[in-house]
């Protein structure tokens, strides 16, 4: 396994691999006090203001970049903010404090207003680090001579406007969302772009990173085995996203795909995605100090389900770990499971069932799409029948006929060693309407190692450890358990991709794989070409 592997919301096309450049914003050196050009006449702060305007109209390398960047410039040169500013030095206040208090201005009106225009307040303040940038004289950040990938806390509109295939592989940002202009300048510029990748902070300058922007993924220091996945995926095909509809009726199970948000499901139709084995639901919480709304919740997950009429879409509830960490939840559990998984929803039940209530409200105002929903990191059947009986509660799982959410399942997934066991996977499977296996982690688990950390024999595990005879043996008791009691069983883990273990979890009676869109087709076409042989 990678030395991390972050989530966030992928924006932008495809994969890449490169050294990363971490970037600092300009306002970030920029002294507002104490530099010669800390007051300005009226007449020199005009011409600052004209000179960013006029920079960044030129920056622009694409259409969209410029349609932008020339909105950006209108605000520049807006009598109304420069009315503010003035206001602001008539009181005394040097050129940087003013700047900054008539943007901030600007941008409280925007985030009165929500929604949209709240989050065009976060390009306000990019726009008034640039301007400062140009009073104080602070040079902007050199790029690197040799293609990179960006990764920084924000990327403003104004840097994303001037990134090019070129030098730029990618991008990676802390803070984000898909809908910001920075995303919108990076999708058309088809930069493969992960924003909101809480836990990028611990990347440096030079660490090698894959990015794989169709299930918001990135790969901190990947091994040969994830590299070598994705240069097969990359290889072009012979058969176009129009074409798997009837190349999919000839598949020995289903294809799903793994997302990290609604804007993901472009990608992953294209890829010929059948349906969605794991929706990670971890972005909606993270960088929080309050958990999402209700109606927020439910405005997520119908554009989710919206995307796959027809078709099975299963949600894992927030599932935590030490590097995602949520200070609205308390703590829970010891040992090498601490504050991992289902436990530590359960010990923060207002927040579950908000999330399950928002669940079913989705299921039942978007009908046409199956809604199965699971539980993540399950430690003992106790806590399944627990989740279950929430997830009733609320009506999933539960027939229309019986006032519950039509076409909807609950069920959990395997991905600790004890859950693997014959006593506890036949009471597990009468509880649940089904199981997902996580081979990433029930890999390490098994090899004997923690998140992390390295497995008893030192290493690092790697997707292919998924073939050791003792994980391979729990995975097929589970899968086994499964086909006995009629449930139905997937394996949404890195492995599902790797064409070899693929074939054999087909032959022990998986239902079907998740995995990243980027890494559907060339396994599609692996199991068609082993199937029929061509």
């Amino acid at each position: 396994m990678a030395k991390r592997v972050l989530v966030g919301a992928g924006v932008g096309t495809g994969v890449t691999y490169g050294p990363a450049f971490v970037l600092t914003k300009p306002g970030q050196s920029v002294s507002e006090l104490t530099t010669p050009l800390a007051r300005l006449t009226l007449g020199a702060m005009r011409e600052k203001l004209d000179a960013v305007a006029e920079k960044l109209e030129s920056d622009a390398v694409s259409s969209t970049a410029a349609e932008v960047m020339q909105a950006l410039a209108m605000i520049l040169r807006d009598p109304m903010l420069f009315d503010e500013i003035k206001a602001h030095l008539s009181e005394g206040s040097p050129a940087a404090r003013a700047v900054r208090g008539a943007f901030k201005k600007f941008a409280r009106k925007l985030t009165e207003l929500g929604g949209y225009f709240a989050e065009r307040a976060g390009d306000l303040d990019a726009l008034a680090d640039r301007v400062i940038a140009e009073i104080e004289g602070v040079a902007e950040p050199e790029f690197p001579t040799e293609p990179f990938v960006l990764v920084a806390e924000a990327l403003s509109p104004v840097d994303a406007a001037k990134l090019s295939r070129d030098r730029v592989l990618g991008v990676i940002t802390i803070e984000g969302t898909a809908t910001s202009h920075s995303a919108i300048i990076a999708r058309a510029a088809n930069l493969p772009t992960v924003m909101g990748a809480i836990g990028a902070g611990i990347i440096r300058t030079g660490d090698a990173l894959l990015v794989d922007a169709t299930s918001g993924q990135v790969f901190v220091e990947p091994t040969a085995d994830e590299l070598e996945y994705y240069r097969r995926a990359s290889i072009p095909r012979h058969t176009t996203g129009e074409d798997w509809n009837e190349l999919n009726a000839e598949l020995p199970v289903k294809l799903y795909a793994n997302l990290g948000s609604s804007f993901e499901g472009a990608a992953a139709l294209k890829a010929g995605a059948q349906g969605v084995g794991l929706f990670r639901t971890e972005l909606l919480y993270l960088g929080r100090l309050k958990p999402p709304t209700f109606d927020s919740q439910v405005f997520e997950y119908i554009k989710l389900v919206a995307r796959f009429p027809g078709k099975r879409v299963i949600a894992r509830v927030l599932d935590l770990d030490l590097d995602k960490p949520l200070p609205f939840l308390r703590e829970a559990g010891t040992g090498r499971y601490a504050n991992r998984g289902l436990q530590v929803l359960l010990a923060n039940r207002e927040v579950l069932e908000t999330q399950l209530s928002a669940l079913a409200q989705a299921g039942r105002t978007y009908t046409q799409t199956e809604l199965w929903v699971m539980a993540p990191m399950v430690l003992n059947v106790t806590e399944a029948r627990e989740f279950v009986e929430l997830a009733h509660s609320v009506g999933l799982g539960v027939p229309a006929s019986q006032g519950g959410v039509a076409n909807s399942r609950v069920g959990v997934m395997i991905e600790v060693p004890e859950m693997t066991e014959v006593a506890v996977l036949d009471e597990l499977l009468d509880v649940v309407d089904f199981v997902s296996i996580g081979t990433n982690d029930l890999t390490q688990y098994v090899l004997g190692a923690s998140r992390h950390e390295p497995a008893r024999d030192g290493r690092t595990p790697s997707i292919a450890d998924a073939r050791q005879p003792e994980v391979m043996a729990a995975i097929e008791r589970v899968i086994a358990a499964a086909n006995r009691k009629g449930k139905p069983v997937s394996v949404c883990g890195e492995a599902a991709a790797d064409p070899t273990t693929a074939k054999h979890l087909i032959e022990l009676g998986v239902d079907s794989l998740s995995a990243s869109p980027a890494l559907l087709p060339q396994l599609r076409m692996t199991l068609l070409a082993d199937a029929f042989g061509f």
